[in-house]
């Protein structure tokens, strides 16, 4: 066969194979797209499932089984300090006590209510009832602030201080994150005010319908930061935890009300959407090049703005004290962004990473050792 022929010929099989390989990836991309949207971008206020059977309770201790039709996002056998509700009642699960054939026998402490063998539960990263009255006996206001889009509620705790933290929750979660140092906080003599934000179950959606990751959501914080100025405070603190961690950091970098800034804490912040997504196809097994398409193709189809979440990249532009923590098994924020932010700012940001850990969870497993960081900081730095 004469070298025409043999060019010919491999053209006349490359175009095809291109053809096909181009098909895949841009089928696999607007698929993941999809799945981008649905697990990431959409509004997700669900409590979530029950995804353990209770089969025996005594004063100070709790037998699970997990539900096999389902899974669990956290191990039963994980020894950490987590909450549990069947929706009504809250408990405390403390160390792992025993194991044995698919059953888990653990410490138990009953808040509030009462749980009964044979019915369904939950696991909930905070292990207390759902205000700061239940949870730590603290007088709290619900107050409501006007934001930008309507008003947003708030708890707020307050005593005799122009000291001001405000706390962000993340994505999918509410103001119950703030609930495991809201009594280290009164105990500092700091005003507490746990915000909602755009999305948020009783809060005004946003422009976009989705989750913007803080490119929207800084306003609402802004709001509060203008509630707590307005309301005598001279020295603010803001928390941020998850893409509230993103929230925190855009509105330091926009709004002109940073000034009032002390410092902030910040607890495996979202720094970099695009880092983040990246991740999440990672662990999915999805390639890279279905992964580049997939995010072109939300930018057309849901009109996201990478280089708009990616907060990352300005991080020289900070300029207060950084407390900053991340688990090192976290499957939802890259640990490295952290590492990455620390790391451009290295004398201003306090940087703790925790091994075995996973997403938002480090008060869970250390909440002596997380309680005494922050209040140490906190009195440093207000």
């Amino acid at each position: 066969m004469n070298s025409f022929l043999k060019s010919v010929l491999v053209r006349y099989l490359l175009v095809p194979i291109a053809g096909v390989v181009v098909l895949v990836i841009f089928g696999g991309g607007w698929y993941f797209s999809s799945v981008l949207e649905e697990d990431g971008l959409r509004v997700d206020n669900d409590p979530g499932d029950f995804l353990v059977k209770i089969t025996g309770i005594t004063d100070n201790t709790i037998t699970l089984r997990q539900i096999k039709s389902l899974e669990t996002e956290e191990n039963l056998a994980i020894s950490a300090l987590w909450g549990i509700t069947n929706g009504e009642s809250y408990g405390q699960l403390g160390d792992l006590i025993s194991e044995d054939d698919g059953l888990i026998t653990r410490e138990f402490t009953l808040l509030e209510g009462e749980f009964r063998p044979g019915t369904d539960a939950r696991f909930e990263r905070t292990p207390y009832p759902h205000d700061p009255y239940l949870a730590h006996e603290l007088d709290y206001v619900e107050v409501f602030i006007e934001a930008p889009l309507g008003d947003i509620g708030a708890w707020l705790v307050e005593v005799d201080s122009d000291a001001w933290v405000i706390l962000v929750h993340g994505r999918t979660s509410n103001r119950d994150s703030s609930l495991k140092i809201l009594d280290d906080l009164y105990e500092l003599n700091v005003n507490s005010l746990t915000i909602d934000y755009r999305n948020d179950e009783d809060a005004p959606p946003s422009e976009s319908g989705y989750y913007d990751f803080g490119v929207t959501e800084w306003e609402d914080l802004e709001a509060a930061v203008q509630y707590a100025l307005d309301d005598g405070a001279q020295e603010i603190i803001l928390v941020g935890y998850s893409m509230g961690g993103g929230v925190v950091v855009n509105y330091q970098l926009r709004s002109p009300l940073s000034q009032h800034t002390n410092a902030l804490i910040l607890e495996a912040p979202m720094l970099n959407f695009g880092r983040t997504v990246d991740k999440g196809a990672q662990e999915r097994s999805v390639p890279y090049p279905i992964t580049a398409v997939a995010k072109t193709l939300a930018s057309f189809r849901f009109g996201v703005d990478w280089g708009a979440i990616d907060y990352l990249s300005r991080a020289d532009e900070i300029d207060v004290p950084v407390l900053l923590m991340h688990g090192e098994e976290d499957d939802t924020v890259p640990l490295e962004t952290s590492i990455e932010f620390a790391e451009a700012l290295p004398n201003l940001v306090e940087f703790h990473a925790y091994p075995e850990v996973g997403h938002v969870a480090i008060w869970n497993w250390h909440p002596d050792e997380y309680e005494e960081l922050v209040t140490e900081f906190i009195e440093r730095h207000r």
